[in-house]
């Protein structure tokens, strides 16, 4: 018998084949990797929007409740100069005469406040730290004006801007009621000093209140995300810059490519307009 030798081709991948195979798997991976991220950056601007709006609608919320309070007496037949008596410049607020209930805090550099008075409402009260406020068991008992102070402390490279409040005691910093602003604005609604006449003629910067009784409030606040999570400029931040153009520089050098948001509030003071 003779033996016959068959030759036996084996089949598999060419080099070809298996460079083509590489290639379609790498762009494979390449689009998966870039679906991955802009899930990631479009999670982290979501993330960072929602916070500025949590903030900036909290701290809206935190001045309107404490402007609601201003010149609240508990005796509606005291008239505003018996309830609150004048009281001198002091290291943390600007003079109050006798009857002005809200006036401009005393501030260092990039910083920006104000300091108000009223009368605890009867119950039990507490003021903007959550202390509690010592008040007279008869409803219509006198009681002394609590003076407190809300300040914006401006970001620094290990913080974030904050907005403060101190009450009864007045502290050098307060309480940090919200974080996360970049920037605070104060418009002082001021009205003639000419007895009788309660409006509000227009608002107006500190340094130009000039002794007119302040009458309302106007408060802007700029609110920032954590930075590297925008992509371009930001028009939020531009607008800013056209309201406030003193702004500019500090606030363009610490950008790092931040998501902005604006909140705006404004209050009329109690029982000083019609």
């Amino acid at each position: 018998m003779s033996m016959i030798n068959r030759s036996r081709r084996q089949s598999g991948l060419s080099m070809i084949e298996l460079l083509v195979a590489l290639a379609i798997s790498s762009f494979l991976i390449l689009g998966i990797t870039q679906i991955y991220l802009d899930n990631k950056r479009n999670y982290l601007f979501q993330q960072g929007q929602a916070g500025n709006q949590e903030n900036g609608r909290f701290a809206m919320m935190f001045l309107d409740q404490q402007l609601a309070k201003v010149g609240f007496r508990r005796r509606a037949d005291d008239p505003n100069e018996f309830a609150f008596k004048a009281l001198a410049k002091s290291a943390f607020c600007e003079e109050f005469k006798a009857g002005a209930t809200l006036v401009p805090a005393v501030t260092k550099s990039g910083q920006s406040g104000f300091c108000y008075r009223y009368q605890p409402a009867p119950g039990e009260a507490y003021d903007c730290e959550g202390n509690s406020i010592s008040t007279p068991s008869d409803p219509f008992g006198t009681a002394d004006a609590i003076t407190a102070r809300i300040l914006f402390i401006p970001p620094t490279a290990d913080a974030p801007g904050t907005l403060t409040c101190s009450a009864q005691t007045i502290k050098l910093n307060g309480q940090e009621i919200v974080s996360g602003l970049v920037d605070f604005k104060l418009e002082y609604g001021v009205g003639p000093t000419m007895v009788g006449k309660r409006e509000v003629e227009g608002f107006v910067e500190q340094a130009n209140i000039a002794g007119r009784p302040v009458r309302a409030l106007r408060y802007s606040a700029l609110m920032a995300s954590d930075k590297n999570l925008r992509q371009g400029d930001s028009k939020t931040l531009d607008d800013w810059i056209a309201l406030y153009p003193a702004s500019r520089t500090s606030l363009q050098d610490n950008d790092k490519d931040r998501l902005y948001q604006i909140a705006q509030g404004s209050q009329t003071l109690r029982n000083l307009v019609p």
